[in-house]
């Protein structure tokens, strides 16, 4: 971002002066013109090669937003037999890595939409102080979900219902998980799937002083009989504005780079804000379903504890509140703001 600082001018400036300066002007304008169109002409060139926010696997970057196709925004519906997942790959990837890591992820929440163990924790923590003549308040919200799942799943569970590339590289899935098509644990080509997602999220406020920070977490192991076992690990931090997306897949960590993806539904009207995401689909799309999840369990929370204690001159109170269950997860949509992604989703609590 450029930095200006206005030119104050003598009111005592000659006349002559101002006149000579704006014929100076003029002169020069058809060659400030020139300059001009080759700064823009460079700029935009670099903009266009695969040098420009260091992509490596990209000839040319496109400012235009990735159009995703229509089973991502209404994926098939659901049911208690066959669970319908999305795996998301990272940025600028050659395509056959993008759909394996697509794929893995896809089964990983494939396996935590079916059935999935949920935990989740909040604690309210106040507090009001006087000073003198001067009284405070302040107030604190910690919130811990955590959400996870492991089964034994044969490769015949798992149907790949549809492809997408985008524009930067990364692969989008739509997977089918079936495991009542076979009997998963008498198979010796069984994978061992273990996915667990967390959510922790602070929310502090002093007066009028307010600032949240979030880390979001996905881990997965997938373990072969063969020993060909893989891992990953995404995590995505926010403290305020600030954030940070880190990526390791098969004990790498993937390097993409900030930038700013744009992403549309094909059912929008002309010159409708796409989504923007500088950290790629995935790492949206997996930090704001964690997030919506959580909110979806607090309406379900059992108030466990509550402690006032006063002090001198102080006065405390905790409230914390805790959920436990196990349920399965049906998305049976996505609709995407400008800044964000919200999920139709239906949490069915299992017995």
């Amino acid at each position: 971002m450029e930095n200006r600082y206005p030119i104050k001018m003598k009111t005592s400036l000659l006349p002559h002066l101002a006149t000579f300066l704006f014929i100076l002007l003029a002169i020069s304008a058809k060659g400030q013109k020139e300059a001009f169109e080759k700064i823009f002409e460079k700029e935009t060139q670099q903009r266009e090669t695969a040098n420009y926010g260091r992509f490596k696997n990209i000839e040319r970057v496109s400012f235009y937003p990735d159009t995703l196709p229509s089973w991502f925004f209404s994926p098939p519906a659901s049911s208690s037999e066959s669970t319908f997942a999305i795996g998301i790959s990272d940025p600028d990837l050659l395509p056959n890595e993008a759909i394996f890591q697509a794929m893995h992820r896809a089964k990983s929440m494939a396996i935590l939409q079916h059935k999935a163990y949920i935990q989740y924790y909040r604690d309210v923590y106040t507090v009001a102080y006087s000073e003198q003549t001067y009284k405070g308040y302040g107030q604190r919200f910690d919130t811990y979900f955590r959400l996870s799942a492991a089964a034994q799943a044969d490769s015949s569970c798992f149907t790949t219902e549809k492809v997408h590339l985008t524009r930067y590289n990364e692969a989008v899935v739509l997977l089918r998980y079936s495991p009542s098509i076979t009997d998963s644990s008498a198979s010796c080509s069984s994978l061992k799937i273990s996915t667990v997602g967390t959510a922790l999220y602070i929310e502090a406020q002093i007066d009028n002083v307010f600032e949240p920070q979030a880390e979001y977490e996905i881990v997965t192991q997938h373990l072969t009989p063969n020993g060909f076992d893989i891992n990953s690990h995404f995590t995505y931090r926010e403290k305020g504005r600030r954030f940070l997306a880190i990526s390791e897949f098969m004990g790498n960590e993937r390097d993409f780079p900030l930038y700013n993806y744009k992403y549309c539904n094909p059912s929008w009207e002309v010159n409708k804000e796409p989504l923007i995401s500088y950290n790629g689909l995935w790492s949206i799309y997996s930090k704001k379903l964690l997030r919506q999840l959580t909110l979806n369990t607090e309406e379900t929370s059992i108030n466990i504890r509550s402690l006032d204690e006063m002090y001198s001159p102080e006065m405390r109170n905790l409230t914390r509140e805790v959920a436990i269950k196990t349920a399965q997860m049906h998305i049976n949509g996505i609709e995407f703001g400008v800044d964000s992604i919200g999920f139709d989703i239906n949490v069915i609590e299992l017995k």
